[in-house]
Parts: structure tokens; sequence; C-alpha cells
């Protein structure tokens, strides 16, 4: 995954809503054109981090075997902007798909309890190790989860602690 789009991550179960966030910095690389002097998320890239977020909750209850490609937007509602400094709140509940081997999505992203877009998507569920490498998707996920950060470092939680 070339750009990560969610900073963080809940604990995913089966079949169950997942949350996650992104924080907006003034240093994303995609903020110097949209727009110069106003800079905005686009609306694209947070449907990207909710199907991102749909890629980690399938890798992680499939045991790192797969994971979610969306194909389909069924339908994006936009009702505000995400800018830097914010952070974009991204909840995720699973909705009926159109075969077994696909998933549904319906995504919302809200700032400071607001509502920034509603979204709905489908996709194929593929093998993971077809697109990166199980060990690396894992590390991603601890770190995500704020359980890994470097080797041999404890997890935020409980550094300072004796």
């Amino acid at each position: 995954m070339r750009y990560l789009l969610v900073d963080r991550i809940e604990e995913p179960r089966p079949g169950a809503p997942m949350s996650g966030w992104k924080n907006v910095a003034m240093s994303e690389d995609y903020l110097e054109w949209h727009f110069p002097e106003q800079p905005i998320v686009p609306g694209v890239l947070v449907l990207e981090a909710l199907v991102q977020l749909a890629g980690w909750h399938e890798a992680a209850v499939s045991g790192f075997t797969r994971w979610f490609l969306v194909d389909t937007v069924r339908s994006a509602r936009y009702y505000g902007f995400a800018v830097p400094g914010d952070r974009l709140e991204l909840t995720l509940e699973p909705m009926e798909a159109s075969a077994p081997e696909r998933r549904a999505w319906r995504g919302e992203s809200k700032v400071g309890g607001e509502r920034r877009a509603i979204v709905e998507f489908e996709g194929p569920v593929v093998d993971l190790e077809s697109l990166e490498s199980r060990a690396q998707v894992e590390r991603t996920y601890g770190v995500l989860l704020g359980k890994v950060l470097y080797k041999g470092d404890a997890p935020a939680s409980r550094r300072g602690r004796a």
C-alpha cells in the first residue's frame, strides 16, 4: 500500500462495525494543489480511507489471508470538508453483498462529531499475498492498533511506566 490513509484502527470483529481515524496534516502532498491557500482533503481520498479500513477489517478477520478491494461505489454523499488539523473519524458497517465472495460496506466520516461523508461500496475479497507481503501487512496492522512501534519498544499505552 503506497498511501496509507488510516492512522489508527479499532480491533475488528467479524460482521461488526469497525472504526478508525485519519489525522489530516498540512504536510500531505495532495493538499499542495487541492487547493492552494485553502487546502481540503479530496472526497475521493475520504472514500479511499474508508476502503482501506474495509481492507484492514478483512485482513484481520481472515487471519491475514484476504484483503478487500473496491470495484463498485453504490453512493457517495459529502456534507463538508476535512482540512489540515482535523481528525477524520471513520466508521464502517457491513451491508449485504451481491455474492458470497464479495463484501459491501456503508462508511461514514465525521470531524468533531459532524458528518462529512456517507458512502456505500462493494467489492471482491482477494488473496492477500497476491498484493502484499503478509508479514508486512501484519506489522503495519500492529502499528495501526497502537500495539507495535519499533522492535523492542513497548506499546504507546505502556511507555513511561516502570
